[in-house]
């Protein structure tokens, strides 16, 4: 008989597991791939992001909670500080860049490889390769089966993350053992991910825009902004103001057509666009284009308009010039869907945040029962908010079983 399992050995698998461990709680996790924190070892480009000295809850969206800004609330009241309380403990050293914090190493391994030896440290058995198979609850207790094997546990933490990057062991395992003792899922979908468009801007990929500026329209209305770097595809758009826009464009395009409208020189001055006409007359169209965008770009809206790219700017009509200026702040794409779950790096929906109790993360509907992470319907934008939110969850768990037992 265990006290805990925690099924899943991400990062609010082993946070959970490591705060009751810590507290004289037996504990087993177990994790379906071959190896703990798999996932982990991607963010963050590989050097894990793990948190933000900038916190506003407004930075994270949920699908059909009004009030989940609440429940973040009462996960902790300085995020920041509670999540490198966390770390410091393991022994892993931190910088900030920014306001972006990361291990000192730069290395995602480090905080893993910390997570895993704090794990043996309190005698947590860990079983890899075990992908749980059936959950029953009896009386008092849940029977936990996975391979040949079934446990017996007092409380149980379900921590499976997502459908994200599949391909590091992203899985709808979580979902559908929660679904099947008695929970409500909202539609799963990509998030933090690039977007598809309707129009061909394929001429331009590989174009890098440091400083620009995209507008999420649902129909008429606006729905968020975000600025930037912005990456032009073969498919479409991506960087991480796309990203941090996808979670909402996931969510309208179920009712409704999603634009995005793209300053592409939001950070170059009209007055400094009005003396470069000045001064470029003899130049082509192109050449003065790129002085502030870059040159595929300036091709490409020049060859829409079936301009010849060699042509001299004072041969051009200056309607024909403002024309393309305008657009390049107002360039409107139509969004025809995300990028999928291998290239997602966190998933919108999960859960339902109404099941869950305050602070402690418990299932409202079976005691005993907890999730944390991913599982759960919140996403944040990049930035360090989604681990910040699987370790919180993980300690809240964790604290919350040893007061109530």
């Amino acid at each position: 008989m265990y006290d805990v399992c925690v099924v899943g050995g991400g990062i609010a698998g082993m946070t959970a597991a490591i705060t009751a461990a810590r507290q004289g709680k037996k504990v087993i996790l177990i994790e379906k791939n071959n190896k703990l924190g798999k996932k982990i070892y991607a963010t963050g480009n590989g050097r894990c992001n793990l948190t933000n000295t900038y916190q506003d809850y407004k930075l994270h969206y949920n699908s059909s909670f009004d009030e989940y800004i609440d429940f973040l609330n009462s996960l902790s009241e300085e995020p920041c500080r509670d999540v490198l309380e966390f770390v410091d403990s393991l022994g892993v050293l931190t910088t900030d860049n920014k306001g972006y914090v990361y291990p000192a190493s730069m290395q995602a391994s480090s905080f893993v490889w910390a997570m895993i030896d704090e794990l043996n440290k309190q005698n947590v058995k860990t079983v890899c390769n075990s992908p749980v198979k059936n959950i029953e609850q009896v009386n008092d207790e849940f029977l936990v089966s996975y391979n040949k094997d079934t446990i017996r546990t007092k409380n149980l933490v379900l921590a499976c993350g997502g459908k994200s990057y599949a391909k590091l062991g992203g899985t709808d395992l979580g979902y559908e053992l929660a679904e099947s003792i008695g929970h409500s899922i909202v539609d799963v979908k990509p998030s933090l991910c690039g977007l598809i468009t309707k129009e061909d801007i394929s001429y331009m990929a590989g174009v890098r825009i440091s400083g620009a500026k995209a507008t999420l329209y649902k129909g008429e209305e606006c729905i968020s902004e975000e600025g930037g770097e912005l990456q032009l595809t073969e498919y479409g758009l991506s960087g991480i103001m796309i990203f941090n826009l996808s979670s909402k464009v996931g969510r309208i395009l179920d009712t409704d057509e999603s634009v995005i409208s793209l300053d592409l020189i939001y950070k170059v001055k009209d007055e400094a666009i009005e003396n470069l006409i000045k001064v470029s007359q003899d130049r082509t169209i192109v050449g003065f284009l790129n002085s502030f965008i870059n040159d595929k770009a300036a091709v490409y809206f020049v060859e829409k308009r079936g301009i010849n790219t060699r042509a001299k700017l004072s041969d051009i009509n200056m309607s024909i010039i403002k024309d393309i200026i305008k657009e390049l702040r107002d360039f409107r794409v139509s969004i025809t869907a995300t990028k999928d779950f291998d290239n997602a790096q966190v998933c919108s929906g999960g859960v339902d945040l109404k099941d869950i109790s305050y602070g402690s993360c418990m299932s409202k509907h079976i005691p005993n029962l907890y999730m944390a992470g991913e599982m759960l319907d919140i996403d944040g934008v990049c930035g360090g908010y989604n681990i910040t939110f699987g370790i919180l969850t993980g300690i809240a768990v964790g604290k919350s079983i040893y007061d109530k037992n």
